[in-house]
């Protein structure tokens, strides 16, 4: 057993060293990777002499030394992060957090054990610290997909509320700029955020709306946004056509989401028929477990 200690402790050591030196002397990054990279949207800078900054820079050489080692996508988690608006050096960090309490405290379980008199084997020791500094690097990343899922569906809802209030401006004779910026300025949450700062980059950068707006929906997974962008530039320049093109767009869009809530309520629905189900069986059981020892023992029926 403790041989089995020396080789786990032994590996780690190796473990470290080798991303300690992939970490100081990284890989040189392909040309095409890092194009993509000047296409990624940038998170704001963190000062650096407070603690975020410092747990911002740990979350740099934590994100670094995992995808040296090909444990981290850098390019594919920045992507999904970007719904959560979360930096993927946040991510790391979290993700460096959990690895390292998981592995502190069963040596720390096990000195204070040792100090009150009982001895705990090294072996045991070394196989829970592996074990849940895996599960607490891995922690991290349970029910992303779900968050990333419920914010993209928030963002559907403010879309088609969006699209509700550039028609009735566009119907009541505003242009399509001042409909676009105006019903984006009555929302609040993030999702008129993000069309705000779309629509101040198509006003920076000379671009349509319709094109940023495709540009986000990428970046964000939302197709809806994207067909919208598609419908409205097929549509042109003429406002009747426009609006036919939003107002049909937020009725598709409504009625994709009211049959998506019936599903999960028909879902919920079926969830709650499984314990009811099985409380009515479990009490015919019970009741006729008892008739059926009554019936089968002598002298028990007067």
């Amino acid at each position: 057993m403790n041989m089995l200690a020396v080789m786990v402790a032994g590996a780690g050591f190796g473990l470290g060293v080798f991303l300690l030196v992939r970490a100081i002397w990284p890989p040189p990054v392909p040309l095409s990777e890092a194009l993509a990279d000047l296409k990624r949207p940038r998170q704001p800078a963190t000062p650096v002499g407070n603690a975020m900054g410092a747990s911002r820079r740990l979350g740099q050489m934590a994100a670094r030394m995992l995808e040296a080692t090909g444990l981290l996508n850098m390019g594919r988690l920045t992507e999904r992060l970007r719904t959560l608006g979360k930096p993927v050096e946040a991510h790391a960090y979290e993700k460096l957090l959990g690895g390292f309490a998981g592995f502190a405290i069963p040596i720390l379980f096990t000195l204070m054990v040792a100090a009150a008199g009982v001895s705990v084997s090294l072996g045991v020791t070394a196989v829970a610290a592996v074990g849940l500094a895996l599960a607490g690097f891995f922690y991290p990343d349970l029910g992303l997909a779900e968050k990333i899922e419920r914010r993209r569906r928030d963002f559907r809802h403010s879309l088609s509320a969006y699209l509700d209030l550039v028609t009735i401006i566009l119907a009541g004779g505003g242009g399509l700029e001042t409909a676009l910026q105006a019903s984006a300025d009555l929302g609040d949450g993030w999702a008129f955020s993000e069309i705000r700062t779309a629509l101040r980059k198509a006003r920076l950068t000379n671009q349509t709306p319709w094109e940023v707006f495709d540009q986000l929906g990428t970046e964000l997974g939302v197709d809806e946004l994207r067909e919208l962008a598609a419908a409205a530039q097929l549509a042109g320049d003429q406002g009747a056509r426009i609006r036919a093109s939003l107002a049909a767009k937020a009725d598709s869009m409504r009625a994709a989401q009211t049959a998506a809530i019936e599903a999960q309520a028909e879902a919920a629905t079926e969830k709650m028929l499984l314990p009811v189900v099985t409380l009515v069986v479990g009490m015919i059981l019970f009741i006729g477990f008892g008739v059926v020892q009554a019936i089968s023992t002598p002298g028990t029926i007067p």
